[in-house]
């Protein structure tokens, strides 16, 4: 008896432990920031850590995504691990928790005209990506009308340009850009891809937007409006989401990025999670807006939030100028 429960004992400290260890890995949340090549190099890779405890990077892995020039890091990936002295190869390698602006030097890349994947996979069986040249950063790339606005948190990357961030509203079959609207009842278009090489991401029926005029006073004036099913079209034409019969699923990006099946565009205006409804934004105003998009990625539940965004209704849409 006395073995048995030496046995059992022992037996329950492996799961608590493995437990314990699935929840740190979920917790994770290890945020790209950039990626720049400073003259004589390394490579730095800038990240925020807005996890709950410290992350290590195990190793770091870069594709080339082109598919002529330069042979550097193709076929197979580059490959750096941490020797005992870290400084070799990449450093520093441990991420306390809140860190912002963490730089992670890598050492033996050297700067060419290809594009690279950066997969960072850390000691708890993650994987973090992002893009070098760096792609996902706040920026109106020139050239390219409509330009390219994306933010990029977690496997999600999220479209804020002209093209992605839309809204209908009534009967209307094409959408418009969302960044000046005509007050009234809306629903609101989010594009988003999925990054990760590794996994679907399939939306949760939680993801939700919550917007605040600038004309409230104080807290609890908010209009709030939850994602609808993906073959939701306007106010007249909308459906229930039904995360189990009728999901968004993001499938996994390519070598070279996300593919078309990456992609989907978020239809969000239920006045309830998994209900209908449209955004009721009636009044002129600007609009301070938060947007939670909660998802299952690699078999875990998962959320990112996107901050600050803002836009406006006005009657005299689509042009806001005053």
């Amino acid at each position: 008896m006395l073995w048995g429960f030496i046995q059992y004992d022992a037996y329950n400290h492996v799961i608590t432990s493995m437990s314990q260890r699935d929840q740190q890995a979920v917790s994770e949340n290890l945020i790209p920031v950039n990626a720049t090549y400073p003259t004589g190099g390394p490579l730095s890779i800038i990240v925020n850590n807005l996890g709950g405890s410290s992350v290590s990077i195990a190793a770091i892995y870069i594709w080339n995504t082109n598919t002529t020039g330069s042979t550097q890091c193709r076929p197979t990936p580059c490959i750096f691990n941490p020797p005992p002295q870290l400084s070799t190869y990449f450093t520093p390698g441990n991420i306390p928790a809140g860190a912002v602006n963490f730089v992670i030097h890598v050492q033996g890349f050297v700067k060419d005209s290809s594009s690279y994947r950066i997969s960072l996979a850390t000691t708890r069986g993650r994987e973090f990506n992002l893009y070098f040249p760096w792609r996902f950063s706040s920026l109106i790339i020139n050239g390219n009308p409509g330009g390219n606005f994306v933010t990029n948190v977690g496997p999600l990357a999220v479209y804020f340009d002209f093209k992605s961030f839309n809204y209908t509203q009534g009967t209307q079959t094409t959408s418009n850009p969302a960044f000046c609207m005509t007050p009234g009842s809306s629903l609101i278009y989010v594009r988003v891809a999925n990054t990760s090489t590794n996994a679907t991401v399939t939306i949760e029926s939680s993801t939700m937007m919550q917007m605040q005029p600038y004309s409230a006073n104080g807290f609890g004036q908010f209009v709030r409006a939850w994602v609808l099913a993906p073959n939701s079209i306007n106010p007249s034409t909308e459906f229930a989401y039904n995360y189990v019969g009728n999901p968004y699923v993001l499938q996994p990006s390519g070598p070279n990025g996300p593919v078309p099946a990456s992609f989907a565009i978020l239809k969000i205006g239920a006045t309830g999670q998994n209900g209908l409804g449209a955004a009721g934004l009636s009044s002129q105003d600007n609009w301070l807006t938060f947007i939670g998009i909660y998802y299952m990625y690699n078999g875990q539940p998962q959320g990112e939030t996107i901050p600050f965004m803002d836009f406006r209704t006005s009657s005299g849409a689509p042009v806001c100028n005053s």
